[in-house]
Parts: structure tokens; C-alpha cells; sequence
């Protein structure tokens, strides 16, 4: 009806077999999964970044069964597989977390037990190994993704690699259940595919992206940094500094804030961004104000409505902070940022007009 995404099922090999599966009411349909019957599907209806649900869908009857319990409180399911019994799933939800924590569910009952107790971060990412045995899995740890592989029974860690800083995505697992696919954009390559070996606990890179003839060993790596803002309240930023030998002396500042709101800047490929850095000498300042995902549900509320000019006052303070390092030039700091950084830029320029130099 131009208005709704509905649920359609197609035989590739036979394309005349499209046909409408299930008429569903909005815009934010997934499909997250086949049951191992191939009786049902499982579906994510999103409704904002904070509010999701999960229904099973009858693939006989096309009939619609909400499985995650109604709340009160609003609580996001982000993604969703069914374990190999068919009986329970494995999800990631913020239900009594501050971040989405990777859980089994069980089918008939909805009983939901966390299979991690206390996340350093959202859990962005899953797989299911094809027998069932292991869970990979990608959390988002202040910005920076961290893989680990865990027993899928009893929910013990079984080994986390150690990787180059940066952002892991798409977890995948071979047939063989022990070999896992991944990719990782960091500050010195773009996006590019690794392996792991689960039971050597070897990574193999298997791809050198293109960086147009450029050495990525002469791409920086940021620092994590934190500051306290206006009332206190902890916020961090990622901050690439130019090379202090070839550009001595306090440099100028290019504060960058990200789009959304509901996004977060993270430590990946920084592309013609390097031109800052090494052929102008222009520090890179990427905050993460209030509102910013990835830092749990209470902080990514605490610029809605009347409150929103906080992460205003957020930039504020990293002006100070960012005075109070000598490597820096508060006096040469311009601000950028594209949608709704373009509303901070804006914001910024009309409260701290005076501390701003481009």
C-alpha cells in the first residue's frame, strides 16, 4: 500500500512462487531467521532505537506471534537466532541492562536467561556455529569492537583474539564449525576480511584493501580520551594527533561531531580524513556527547526533549579539556559535522563563537 513493509516468501529457483507471506502494519520489518523446521520465521519489528519486538511468524499460515513479553518500560531486541532444538533462541536485548546483552530465550515459556551478566558494551553482532557448540560474538566497548567466541551451552568464554583497534563486523562461521570469518576496519586499512581459527586461536588477514597508493603504516591511531562535562558526567572522544616530528608544536584542532543523533564515531578508516593529519598537521577530535549510542540506554536518553542543548554544553567542556593540552592550539579550533552534527556545528558556533577559529 506504499506505506507498510510486508513479509513476502520466494523460491529463488522458481521466481513465479513469490507471494505475500504476512501483511504487517509499519516500516521496521526484519527477518532475523529460519527455524530449523523451516516452519517459522523469526521477525524484528522495530520501533525507535530504544523500542523493538519479536514475533514469530507461521510460514504455513502466515499467522504473527509476539514473543517478546509486553513492557511497560520500553526494551530493544535487536537480533535474534534460533538455537539448534528449535525450542529457544539466542538474542541480544537491553530487558534489565543498561546494554543489549547476548541471552536464550525459550520459545514456549519466554523464560530469558543472559548468557553475559555484565556487558562492557552493547553485543553488536552474533553467529551460531552450524553444530550449534559455539557463539561468536562483537561487542561495541566504548567504541571499539572486541570479538570473543563462547561455549553456546554454557555460556563460558572459550577465547577472545587480540586484534588492531578498530571495528569488527559480520561474524560468520564456516560449515566446519571451527573456522570464522569477520570483517575489521581500523585506522590503517579499510574494511577488510580476517579469519579465526577456534580451535588454534590463529587470525589470518585475508584481504589488503586498496588505499589509493598511500602507506597505511603512515595512517595515525587515535587515543581514547575522557573528559567531565558541565555537570559532571564522563564523556569520551577519540583524538588523532598529527606526527609531532614533522608537525611540531601545538596544533590546530578540527572537532568533528557525528550525525543521528542516536550514532557514535568509532575508530575505523579514517579515508581522505588523513589529509588533516598528515599533510596539513590538523589534529581530529571525534566526541561522543550524551545521546550517543553505544554508551547504554540511560546515557543515549540524556539529550531527549528539553534536555538536548546539554550536548551543546558537552562541547563546552571538551573545549576547555581540549585548552588544558599543550600538544593542542585553542586558539586555531574549528568545528564540522554533517545532519544532525550539522545542527551541533551550528549550535556550537552560536555559544562558543568566540572560542572558535577556522
Amino acid at each position: 500500500n506504499g506505506r507498510d513493509t510486508d513479509i513476502y516468501l520466494l523460491n529463488p529457483r522458481q521466481p513465479k512462487t513469490d507471494r505475500l507471506l504476512a501483511p504487517v502494519s509499519g516500516g521496521g520489518w526484519q527477518v532475523l531467521d529460519w527455524s530449523p523446521d523451516d516452519a517459522a520465521l523469526l521477525l524484528a519489528e522495530g520501533l525507535s532505537i530504544n523500542e523493538s519486538r519479536l514475533h514469530l511468524c507461521d510460514v504455513k499460515a502466515g499467522s504473527l506471534k509476539q514473543l517478546s513479553p509486553q513492557s511497560v518500560e520500553k526494551v530493544a531486541w535487536s537480533a535474534g537466532r534460533f538455537a539448534k532444538d528449535g525450542k529457544s533462541l539466542f538474542v541480544t536485548t537491553d530487558k534489565d541492562s543498561e546494554f543489549q546483552r547476548l541471552c536464550r530465550f525459550e520459545v514456549a515459556s519466554g523464560k530469558l536467561t543472559p548468557l553475559i551478566f555484565q556487558p562492557a558494551g552493547d553485543v553488536e553482532s552474533f553467529d551460531l556455529s552450524p553444530d550449534g557448540r559455539k557463539l561468536a560474538f562483537v561487542t561495541n566497548e566504548k567504541g571499539v569492537g572486541v570479538l570473543r567466541v563462547m561455549d553456546a551451552r554454557s555460556g563460558r568464554e572459550l577465547l577472545q583474539p587480540k586484534l588492531p583497534l578498530g571495528v569488527i563486523g559480520g561474524p560468520k562461521w564456516h560449515a566446519n564449525s571451527r573456522d570464522l570469518a569477520f570483517n575489521l576496519s581500523s585506522a590503517k586499512s579499510p574494511n577488510d576480511a580476517y579469519s579465526l581459527d577456534a580451535k588454534t586461536s590463529l587470525v589470518e588477514r585475508w584481504t589488503e584493501s586498496e588505499c589509493g597508493g598511500l602507506n597505511p603504516e603512515n595512517f595515525v591511531e587515535p587515543e581514547f580520551v575522557r573528559f567531565k562535562s558541565f555537570d559532571g558526567l564522563e564523556i569520551s572522544a577519540f583524538l588523532y594527533r598529527p606526527d609531532a616530528k614533522k608537525f611540531p608544536g601545538a596544533r590546530p584542532v578540527l572537532v568533528s561531531i557525528h550525525g543521528g543523533p542516536e550514532s557514535q564515531t568509532r575508530p575505523g578508516f579514517q579515508a581522505r580524513n588523513n589529509y588533516y593529519l598528515n599533510e596539513l598537521g590538523v589534529a581530529l577530535l571525534y566526541p561522543n556527547v550524551r545521546g550517543s549510542a553505544g554508551y547504554g540506554k540511560t546515557f543515549l536518553a540524556l539529550d531527549n526533549g528539553f534536555k538536548r542543548e546539554d550536548t551543546v554544553r558537552d562541547i563546552g567542556a571538551l573545549l576547555d579539556w581540549l585548552g588544558r593540552d599543550a600538544r593542542l592550539d585553542k586558539n586555531r579550533v574549528a568545528v564540522i559535522g554533517g545532519s544532525y552534527g550539522g545542527y551541533m556545528s551550528l549550535a556550537t558556533m552560536t555559544h562558543y563563537s568566540d572560542r572558535l577559529r577556522c
